[in-house]
Formats: structure tokens, C-alpha cells, sequence
């Protein structure tokens, strides 16, 4: 029998929210042992989350022993429920709220919000693609926001012509597919690395730019490089003649 409750934290928030997310709708619950109104919700989400064909799995996330992810997601008071959906949120509310309301926003989450790989055949293997086609596709997907899309068919990508750019193309489809999770880093910056990866998936490239180079000025100095390969991987996919990548490249050199 599947799990529908289950607790996460910083380590497996990728595999058990992100990643699952693709497949069923993830409720995130953001609580803490204090919170009077989390004790009401909490039982609530877990009861209808446990029924026969719920259609969605419950993740309960400790908000003071997981500061990072509060702030990455822009919890500014809790209870908060946030919904995933392939990667990213589509929904979400603050405060005790009584079952109809839950029930109400639980099935507006899945049926206006559809997992892709539910919903999708299993993609063909890309690797017998010819590495030009793949790259080329690959830009495509990242393009249009779809990060995971191109991080398959950029992954182990033979030596040869487009070897470079392909790698920098994988660190930004890995950034875009993970929504930013991986990159780290001091706390109060987790946002700016969200709200970038967001912003790429929404094909905001230019309010994604923006939040990286506030990463750049911000971050110490060992840490300042992994910004700056990000810009310089969208630069990559725009091209030296877009006009964003004249805008800031310049200002990333300063």
C-alpha cells in the first residue's frame, strides 16, 4: 500500500516533492510544533489525504527545523499549504481552514492542474538521437521553460562539436528542472535562486537574469562563480546578439 503521509525535509525535499510531483499533485504542509492552528489542520489534510483514491500525496515539512526551505517558498506564517505539481506551485493557502474549504482546494489542484507524466506515454529513449538533433532540441525545451525535457537529452552528451555548450546548457536544465533546490548557499539568497528557476519556467528570462545577478553581488566570494554560470549559460542559450545578453553581460563582469 502507498504512503500518503509522509514527512520531508531539506535532504529529500527534491526526491519526495519535486520529483513525485510529476506524477501526482504534492500537497506541502508547512508547520511547527507550536503552531496551535497547524494541530487543526494537520489532521484534517492527513484524514482526507489517507481516503481511498485520494489522488494526492501529503508532505508535512517542520518549518524550524527546515528554515531554508520556509524561505525559499515564501512561507510567511504557517500553517501554509503549498501544491506541486511537475515541479512547481500551482496553488496554495495560508491558515486553518475548515475540511470543505480543504476538500474544495484539493480538487481545484487536480483538476485544473494535471501532472505531465500521469498524463504522458514514457518518452523514447534520446541517446540514439544524433547529438546535433539533441542539442537542438534541447534548446528548444529550454526555451519553452521545460527544463527536465532538456536535461534528458543533455545528459551524457558524447565529446565532440557542442560538447561545451551542451554542458552549460545540462547546469541550467538541472537548475530549471529542480527549481533551483540544489544551488544551496546562505539562506536569505534561497529565494532569489527560486524565484529565477521560476521565473525561466514561466520563460521570464529577463526577471530571471535580474535574480541571478543580485545572487552574484550577494554571494561570498567562493561561491560567486555559481551565479555567474548560470548567466552565462542563458547567455549561451540567447545568443551574443540577444539584447538581455547585452544588457547584463556587462554588468556580471563588474
Amino acid at each position: 500500500m502507498k504512503q500518503k503521509v509522509i514527512d520531508v525535509n531539506q535532504s529529500s525535499f527534491q526526491r519526495d516533492v519535486i520529483e513525485k510531483s510529476f506524477y501526482q499533485p504534492v500537497l506541502v504542509d508547512f508547520w511547527a510544533p507550536w503552531c496551535g492552528p497547524c494541530r487543526m489542520l494537520g489532521p484534517v489534510l492527513e484524514r482526507v489525504a489517507n481516503e481511498h483514491n485520494s489522488g494526492f500525496l501529503l508532505a508535512k515539512l517542520n518549518s524550524d527545523e527546515n528554515p531554508g526551505l520556509s524561505a525559499r517558498f515564501d512561507v510567511r506564517g504557517i500553517p501554509a499549504v503549498k501544491a506541486f505539481v511537475n515541479g512547481r506551485i500551482v496553488d496554495e493557502f495560508v491558515g486553518a481552514q475548515p475540511e470543505g474549504m480543504v476538500r474544495q482546494f484539493i480538487q481545484r489542484v487536480k483538476f485544473n492542474h494535471k501532472p505531465a507524466k500521469a498524463a504522458e506515454p514514457k518518452p523514447k529513449r534520446k541517446e540514439s538521437v544524433d547529438p546535433q538533433t539533441r542539442l537542438v532540441r534541447a534548446r528548444k525545451y529550454l526555451h519553452g521553460g521545460e527544463g527536465c525535457k532538456a536535461q534528458s537529452l543533455l545528459a551524457d552528451y558524447p565529446p565532440g562539436a557542442g560538447e561545451v555548450e551542451a554542458k552549460k546548457l545540462r547546469a541550467l536544465a538541472q537548475f530549471m528542472c529542480t527549481s533551483g533546490l540544489e544551488m544551496g548557499g546562505e539562506t536569505d539568497l534561497n529565494h532569489l535562486y527560486s524565484q529565477a528557476a521560476g521565473a525561466l519556467q514561466r520563460r521570464e528570462v529577463s526577471a530571471a537574469l535580474y535574480n541571478l545577478l543580485i545572487a552574484v553581488n550577494q554571494e561570498p566570494a567562493n561561491r560567486r562563480e555559481n551565479p555567474r554560470r548560470l548567466m552565462d549559460a542563458i547567455f549561451t542559450l540567447l545568443g551574443q546578439d540577444d539584447s538581455l545578453t547585452k544588457q547584463y553581460q556587462p554588468l556580471m563582469r563588474k
